[in-house]
């Protein structure tokens, strides 16, 4: 099967990954992840890509950058290009360096910024056999730049400062709360399994999937289908329990069975894709915390395959749609599509 076009759009987000051919290592030793990064940041200034952060382990690297000219292919191919040459040269091997082409996974920046400024960040903590270093102790990473424990690269302090921005008024407390933000997620593991090397090439909502399929001209998918008309979550919730059969409490339980769970799974898909009601009222009806009702949706946007509950459950909310009638003035009155009662976040 041929592989699918690089999508390249000027100003877009991508979460980059890459790792050593045969998963074997593409760093030795610190004059590999100096040089590396050496090469990236020049990579960086020539083609004017926006470099938010990054993490070098010792079989595989991430980043996250803007293009702001569309032109990640050039960027990625002038870093992998000359680290090729000089790890071949300097350890004297031969052939491929990586494996295969890299994966660029264009992001919704909006929505997803945060959590992939967090998920590169702690990629060399969550290690399979135990951890590379205690959190902001492992040198090759942006986060020595971002925290002020070295002197940031010239080039990426507009985007240095972009990411900061977001975390406070002043420099000070906009280091503290980013170290704290990093540590919780550490700590409570929300950032595990958020990002699959093997998902598609887009992380993101349905409505962004299809922007960015339309600036290329790929197919997109039909005009969805009416759905009948809530007035919020516990609205939604009622229908949950009747398409399937389940009482609230079911819904609410803390166990794991695994009909109840995919069930669950369904309800929230359609209540934020569908509906865009909020993580908070969410969390609010079935008793859980926000941060469990993100990882829930985002491990369901990074699945290609549809749930079968969730088919079933959009079949159940297209039949109660309320049909067409008449006004007194003779016009026609269709049920709404949606109600965003609650909110969205």
């Amino acid at each position: 099967m041929a592989r699918p076009p690089r999508i390249q759009l000027e100003g877009a987000c991508y979460h980059i990954f890459h790792r050593g051919n045969r998963r074997e290592r593409i760093f030795w030793n610190d004059a590999d992840y100096a040089t590396f990064e050496e090469y990236m940041i020049e990579a960086m200034n020539w083609s004017g890509v926006k470099l938010f952060d990054w993490s070098q382990l010792p079989n595989h690297y991430h980043m996250l950058l803007e293009t702001p000219e569309g032109n990640i292919s050039e960027f990625m191919q002038r870093l992998g290009t000359r680290y090729a040459k000089y790890f071949n040269g300097i350890h004297r091997k031969v052939g491929h360096v990586f494996q295969g082409r890299y994966r660029a996974r264009l992001c919704d920046k909006e929505n997803y910024f945060m959590e992939l400024i967090r998920y590169v960040e702690l990629n060399p903590y969550r290690l399979k056999k135990g951890k590379l270093a205690e959190l902001g102790q492992w040198k090759w990473s942006s986060l020595r730049y971002h925290l002020g424990q070295e002197e940031a690269p010239e080039g990426m302090k507009a985007a240095m400062k972009e990411i900061l921005d977001r975390f406070g008024p002043t420099l000070e407390v906009a280091r503290t709360n980013l170290a704290k933000y990093l540590a919780d997620g550490l700590k409570e593991g929300n950032w595990e399994e958020f990002y699959q090397a093997k998902a598609g090439r887009f992380l993101g909502s349905e409505a962004f999937l299809e922007r960015v399929k339309s600036r290329v001209e790929e197919p997109v998918r039909q005009e969805r289908r009416e759905l009948t008309r809530v007035l919020g979550v516990s609205d939604l919730g009622e229908q949950v329990q009747s398409c399937f059969s389940v009482k609230q409490e079911e819904l609410e339980r803390g166990d794991k069975e695994r009909r109840l769970s995919r069930i669950r799974k369904a309800f929230v898909e359609v209540a934020r894709t569908r509906y865009r009601f909020s993580v908070k009222a969410l969390g609010e009806y079935l008793k859980r915390s926000e941060s469990a009702i993100s990882r829930m949706v985002r491990r369901r946007w990074e699945q290609k395959q549809d749930l079968p509950e969730t088919m079933r459950l959009l079949r159940w909310l297209e039949q109660v749609v309320k049909p067409s009638h008449s006004t007194e003035n003779g016009s026609t009155k269709t049920g709404q599509t949606m109600v965003n009662g609650e909110g969205t976040q």
